[in-house]
């Protein structure tokens, strides 16, 4: 039997105590588990690019991992704490808006406020809820443990209304919502909104630079030019070959995306 998967995506950065902190209650609590490691370096308290992360992974991981999501500016607050069961999956986050990209293609099963005393551990932070609150319920389940123990049934969450494109007469208009190590901008238009039209017949503004079209791929054009294309995942990026287009352009996340239909 293979042991139990939680993944961890959070804000708190590289430096400092605090995914090691996380990681040793998880420990702690479900022993054995194997912990894997998404991505730190949200910028911090960045909603938008923490639930664009999450919703890259929905689709690679097995039936059963619990996804364990701390992008939390709320931190403290009335906001509540879930668990929400996409795609035979768990995702342990902040009801702020994290969850948007994962339910796109997937509604949740069934969503657990988390506010059983019980679960959480003896001392709780109001500042870190990731590691008194939220990691004990990931390990819960990681477990095997009932659900139900977490807290009682809830139908709704908050999802961001800008994860989405705005669609005019033209084309749409978007906003760039990740920054990827390459500095490729990834923005929140889908190749699935470009419905049957050819690649060649868009043209993408941003940054006062213009694209004429939507290549295949980063080889289809010779170094260093300026590009657009459809990532691995299917979300519009703009990218340099064999370059940075976040430095070239002095732009990330927020920065307005335009696609528009010719002709």
């Amino acid at each position: 039997m293979r042991p139990a998967i939680i993944t961890l995506t959070t804000d708190f950065g590289l430096g400092g105590p605090y995914v090691a902190a996380v990681k040793g209650v998880l420990l702690e609590r479900a022993p054995g588990v194997q912990l894997v490691d998404v991505c730190h370096t949200i910028s911090p308290q960045n909603i938008l690019e923490g639930g664009f992360v999450l919703a890259n992974i929905v689709d690679v991981f097995p039936e059963g991992t619990v996804h364990l999501a701390v992008v939390d500016p709320g931190v403290g607050t009335e906001r509540r704490l879930l668990a929400c069961s996409v795609a035979r999956q768990w995702f342990v986050l902040p009801d702020n808006g994290l969850i948007t990209g994962v339910t796109r293609h997937h509604p949740p099963d069934e969503i657990r406020e988390l506010t059983s005393p019980s679960i959480r551990r003896e001392f709780v932070s109001a500042t870190f809820h990731g590691r008194d609150i939220l990691a004990p319920a990931a390990a819960h389940l990681a477990l095997g443990r009932p659900a139900e123990e977490l807290g009682p049934l809830r139908s709704k969450f908050i999802t961001l209304r800008n994860f989405e494109p705005t669609a005019d007469e033209e084309g749409f208009v978007g906003e760039v919502i990740f920054k990827d190590t390459f500095g490729n901008l990834i923005t929140n238009i889908h190749v699935d909104r470009l419905g049957d039209a050819p690649g060649d017949s868009w043209k993408v503004e941003i940054a006062g630079e213009r694209i004429a079209g939507i290549v295949r791929t980063y080889g289809d054009c010779p170094a260093g030019t300026l590009v657009a294309l459809s990532g691995g995942s299917g979300w519009i990026e703009v990218a340099v070959v064999n370059g940075d287009a976040g430095r070239l352009l002095t732009a990330g996340p927020g920065t307005t995306v335009r696609l528009r239909r010719e002709g």
